[in-house]
This record gives C-alpha cells, sequence and structure tokens, in this order.
C-alpha cells in the first residue's frame, strides 16, 4: 500500500493523544551490541513485555502501549539489526533470546506477561527452552511458530531475500515507499503513516530503512515443534480472522501439536496479519480481556 497516494483520515484523540506519550529510554549491552528498550508506565506495576515482528521496532506499539499503562507497566525492545538497536554480522533466535533476557535483567522485570507479534512468537518460545522462567505467559498475536510439514517445505523456497537499501531523498519519499510485509490494506492509514515516519533514518546516501537488510539472509531459526509440544509457560493466541499467515490450517496444525484449549485462542474479528494496525481499538480491548483472567 502506498501511503503517500492515499488520502489520511484525520487522527482520532486516542491516537494523538498515546503518541505523545514519551517513553522512558534504555540501552543494555549485549555481545558486544548496544539494545535499545522503551518503558511506558509506572514501574512498580506488574510488567508486560512486548516483542515485535520481522523488520518492525518499538514504535509499531506506541499508539497501543498507552492503553496497558493504568495497570501495567510496558517494556518494548528493538531487536538488533531492527528499530535503533545495533546491527549484527548475522542473527538468530539464540541471539534475540539473549537480548529480551539483558532487557528484563536490565529492567528489573522478573517474569512478565510477554505480547509477541509475528516472528517475534518464535523467538519468545524459542526463548523459554533456554530460559524457562523467563515470563510467566506468552500471547502469541498472529504469529506461526510452527508450520504443516507440507507448507513448511514449500515455504522454504519462498524465504525473504535480502532487500537491497534503497534511499529516498526526502521522508515523505521514503514514506510513499513504505509496505507492509506481507502486504496488506490497513483501515487505520493514520496508524500505518505514524509506523512508515518511525521506520527510517536519515544518512548521507537519504532516508533508509532501519532494519537491516542483512536479516533475510543470515536468521538462524530452531524447529518449535518440541517446545511447542511442551511448554514452560502458559500460553494464548490471538489471531486475525482474515490473516494472511495464520491460516486454518496453521491454526488446526498449532491446536493438534501444541494440545492447545480453545479457550485460549482468540479470534480478532477483520483483522488481518498485522491486528494492532488496521484495528488497534479491538486489539486493546481483547489484550485487556485476556490480561484480566
Amino acid at each position: 500500500m502506498l501511503i503517500g497516494k492515499n488520502p489520511l483520515k484525520e487522527q482520532p484523540d486516542w491516537f494523538k493523544k498515546n503518541i505523545e506519550i514519551i517513553p522512558l529510554s534504555n540501552t543494555v549491552e549485549v555481545d558486544d551490541k548496544n539494545i535499545k528498550y522503551f518503558i511506558w508506565g509506572d514501574q512498580s506495576l506488574p510488567k508486560v513485555v512486548l516483542l515485535h515482528g520481522f523488520n518492525a521496532h518499538s514504535y509499531w506499539w506506541s499508539h497501543i502501549a498507552p492503553f496497558f499503562t493504568e495497570k501495567y507497566c510496558v517494556i518494548a525492545l528493538d531487536f538488533s539489526g531492527m528499530g535503533e538497536s545495533d546491527h549484527r554480522e548475522e542473527y538468530s533466535q539464540e541471539i534475540y533470546s539473549k537480548e529480551i533476557k539483558a532487557v528484563l535483567e536490565d529492567a528489573k522485570c522478573e517474569k512478565p506477561i510477554c505480547l509477541a507479534h509475528s516472528m517475534g512468537g518464535a523467538i519468545a518460545m524459542y526463548s523459554t527452552s533456554i530460559f524457562p522462567d523467563l515470563f510467566s505467559k506468552i500471547i502469541l498475536l498472529d504469529s506461526v511458530v510452527i508450520l504443516p510439514p507440507e507448507k513448511a517445505e514449500m515455504m522454504k523456497s519462498r524465504r525473504p531475500k535480502a532487500r537491497m537499501e534503497i534511499a529516498s531523498d526526502s521522508i515523505e519519499a521514503a514514506v510513499s515507499r513504505f509496505r507492509l510485509m506481507p502486504p496488506q490494506p490497513c483501515q487505520q492509514e493514520y496508524v500505518l503513516e505514524h509506523i512508515a515516519k518511525t521506520s527510517y533514518k536519515e544518512t548521507e546516501l537519504g532516508w533508509i530503512l532501519k532494519s537491516d537488510p542483512k536479516i533475510s539472509n543470515t536468521y538462524k531459526y530452531n524447529d518449535l515443534h518440541d517446545t511447542l509440544m511442551n511448554p514452560s509457560t502458559a500460553l494464548e493466541v490471538v489471531y486475525g480472522q482474515l490473516s494472511q499467515v495464520f491460516t486454518s490450517d496453521v491454526l488446526e496444525y498449532m491446536k493438534y501439536a501444541g494440545r492447545l484449549d480453545d479457550k485460549n485462542i482468540h479470534r480478532l474479528e477483520g483483522a488481518m496479519h498485522h491486528l494492532f494496525l488496521d484495528r488497534p481499538l479491538e486489539f486493546k480491548d481483547l489484550v485487556l480481556k485476556i490480561l484480566e483472567n
């Protein structure tokens, strides 16, 4: 979706209020790289940690995080290679798990509830295989942790390739290039514009995406069947009704392999893969309901 070629809807008051809240910003070093993380709310409250997906960053949550701060302190980190964290030569679920643990220790955050979107969900699950007491609960947000064998084989050939860094002369031109992956429309265009504007950095060459183009070719991930079948942490699943990723066959396979109870599976009506972008208020209501149970 080319944002610059679509008229933007007027920003509602709740959105303007939320993105104007500036979180506390901190940095922790993990394997010689600086990892940026942010904190919204009173740090004496119970903690919720937010994990973003592929090529995303913490500001994807900035219109959402303040909804939870009445009862929770909210922490979000930028995985290395994305957002405002340093880049590495290669990436893996293991190093990302170390980054989560380091951030939680630095923030003095013990066993928070974890909300993890897309790739972040698989990282959260893997992290519990090496740090079993890291979270009190994981809420997977349209996150495919395992795939049916035939679909996994098919997807091997579809793994994203490293993209070229494309520089734009202005932030406006950069924003006009911005697209969600996988592609999808977003009815709340003011949310998408905000995400786009926070996804670029200015360099000598022009405005380029903050995320490292090497991630796709170097990222090492693991088979998580055993982790899902024998979880060390309570699990909840939220998925978009119209998700292009979390399809019915994926849902049924994860339910079967993980012996997931229907009461822990929640469908967000009308939402696609980036469910907290296109249905932010409905997403907020659903997650708050889950957190209260």
